[in-house]
């Protein structure tokens, strides 16, 4: 009796290569007879029944061996990473200069993160200041290897300038492997007592220098969009290193002020300016209130119409990973998650909340690796009029 057979792709029920047994392609004997002890080959009859091809039997088992060899143990993949950290060097990069805010968390996380990785490495921090930090970026996605060795701390404004077709951008922000943010930030538009603007109405009246660490920088980009949508007169001044020049520049008279400065870096980096009542806090750059700044304005209650309101979202929407902390792209998926991992634990850490407060450093509400990709994957779904328009004031000169 010959046994009808039909298609199939389950290997439990034994595929038959094409041109092996009867028929075209892949496929299954519906019911047979029990296998003969010493099988033939494929094809061939004994005593009128159908040898049940253990070839095919073979295969299948094979190939469910090789698939649940291919799935590492936790125990295995824990033991891997450790074994990489155990003797490596984890570089941490900023691209900003020593005692500037971005280089106070960095360095903060460095006293840390190393005890929460397997293999306890030593963590190295390395300024890497140059282009408002974008060199710094760049390097991190076109230089730095791909292992799980090097760790950066940008500034959250970089990761927007691909969508606005910055040229020297030379990255993609969404393949970056991040770990998270130490927390949700508030940048604010400043000026020095002395400067005779102590307002955002004022800042309407006459013109105010404001000091920018570079074209690609948030301090430089910031202002103009203050200009175009509320009428202010902020001009901007390039050639910074950083904020801490910036704040030295303020205290000698050569700038009126400074748009982008966070509230946590103020109170860190230059907490005599508020012992001392030396600066106005005329604004609040960001989506919602800090607690601390109740009376101080907040940007988006200042918008006109919907369509400012979208480009202050887009604008000022990435502070809530205030402080990100990311990987190069490529990272073997077993150290990103352990880096994730200890991330996250070191955020928890009571020794490292301690040491943040002894430094002025606002680490609370911090959030997951998940929740930055989360963030970045709106802002680059925004609508293409909206990114063009607030481009185009980004350029204007």
């Amino acid at each position: 009796m010959r046994l009808k057979a039909r298609p199939s792709n389950d290997c439990g029920r034994l595929p038959l290569p094409k041109g092996e047994g009867w028929g075209e392609g892949l496929q299954t004997i519906d019911r047979f007879d029990p296998p003969h002890p010493h099988p033939l080959p494929v094809g061939e009859r004994v005593s009128g029944r159908a040898v049940v091809r253990f070839r095919a039997l073979h295969k299948c088992s094979a190939l469910a061996i090789i698939l649940l060899l291919s799935f590492p143990s936790p125990a295995a993949a824990q033991s891997s990473v450790e074994s990489f950290y155990k003797d490596q060097r984890v570089r941490m990069l900023v691209g900003y200069g020593v005692g500037t805010g971005n280089d106070l968390y960095l360095r903060l996380l460095a006293r840390h993160i190393g005890k929460y990785i397997p293999g306890k490495p030593p963590m190295v921090p390395e300024n890497m200041p140059g282009a408002g930090g974008i060199v710094m970026f760049n390097h991190l996605y076109n230089v730095a290897p791909r292992d799980g060795s090097v760790i950066a701390h940008p500034s959250r404004s970089l990761v927007t300038e691909p969508l606005y077709g910055n040229q020297q951008a030379r990255y993609d922000a969404l393949k970056f492997g991040w770990f998270g943010s130490i927390n949700r930030d508030v940048a604010t538009c400043i000026t020095w007592g002395k400067s005779g603007i102590a307002s955002i109405e004022d800042a309407k009246r006459r013109e105010v220098a404001v000091g920018s660490t570079g074209a690609s920088a948030e301090s430089n980009y910031f202002p103009k969009l203050l200009n175009a949508v509320l009428g202010t007169r902020f001009k901007t001044v390039l050639g910074y290193p950083d904020s801490g020049a910036v704040g030295i520049a303020m205290e000698r008279g050569e700038l009126d002020g400074y748009c982008s400065f966070t509230w946590a870096a103020i109170k860190s980096a230059r907490p005599n300016w508020l012992t001392n009542k030396q600066i106005n806090v005329i604004l609040q750059l960001s989506m919602a209130k800090h607690p601390e700044l109740p009376d101080v304005p907040l940007v988006a209650d200042l918008a006109r119409d919907e369509a400012s309101r979208q480009i202050f979202t887009l604008a000022f929407g990435a502070q809530k990973m205030g402080r990100p902390v990311a990987t190069t792209p490529g990272v073997p998926p077993e150290r990103l998650a352990a880096l994730r991992q200890a991330f996250d634990a070191a955020m928890r850490d009571p020794s490292f909340q301690d040491d943040a407060r002894r430094n002025g450093l606002e680490a609370e509400g911090p959030i997951t690796g998940a929740e930055v990709d989360e963030v970045l994957r709106d802002i680059y779904a925004t609508p293409k009029p909206i990114v063009q328009r607030y481009e185009a004031i980004r350029n204007e000169r």
